[in-house]
């Protein structure tokens, strides 16, 4: 009995110390997943702003950027934007890929590029490095245009077509 009198006590100590030790992270006292890693990973596609799919059915109607807006296509289509406010915005963005894929044959790997244009001036393209200050004005329309994607039935492995897998890429515009 005396053994439990004194072991409680201790035991007590040690949970109640192991309980409040200091949390690190990348929030502290908020975990995701319980790995660092993993909780970047959460964190940064929860902070990115959801993409408006650019496809043939949407391509005649001019998307709205109303403060940011990210314009996302596996598509090679052509499609516009219009800003509400006029001003300098902050342009990025992702080229995609195109990967044609066959059994027993190495892969072939293509960029899909996006860029944004006014009338035959480009404003910025995917390929370029960075962000890129642009001055937008209300009123006029920019023009959405990608280059890359190749057609798969035009490429063949030992006599058999080709399989293509397509990551789209992504166009982000944000007022500054």
């Amino acid at each position: 009995m005396l053994r439990y009198l004194l072991c409680f006590p201790i035991l007590s100590f040690v949970f109640w110390s192991c309980s409040n030790q200091k949390e690190e992270g990348l929030i502290p006292g908020t975990k995701l997943t319980g790995n660092a890693l993993s909780d970047a990973v959460v964190l940064s596609i929860l902070t990115t702003p959801s993409c408006q799919f650019l496809t043939n059915e949407n391509a005649n109607t001019a998307f709205q950027v109303n403060g940011s807006l990210s314009i996302c296509s596996v598509q090679s289509v052509s499609g516009s934007l219009t800003v509400q406010t006029t001003g300098t915005y902050e342009v990025t963005a992702t080229s995609g890929k195109q990967t044609l894929t066959s059994a027993n044959c190495n892969s072939s790997r293509f960029d899909f590029h996006v860029s944004l244009k006014e009338g035959a001036t480009e404003l910025f393209v995917s390929s370029a490095s960075g962000p890129k200050e642009v001055s937008l004005e209300s009123g006029k329309t920019y023009s959405i245009q990608s280059t890359g994607l190749v057609n798969p039935s035009d490429y063949q492995c030992q006599g058999r077509a080709v399989n293509s897998n397509i990551t789209a890429y992504r166009l982000n515009l944000r007022k500054l």
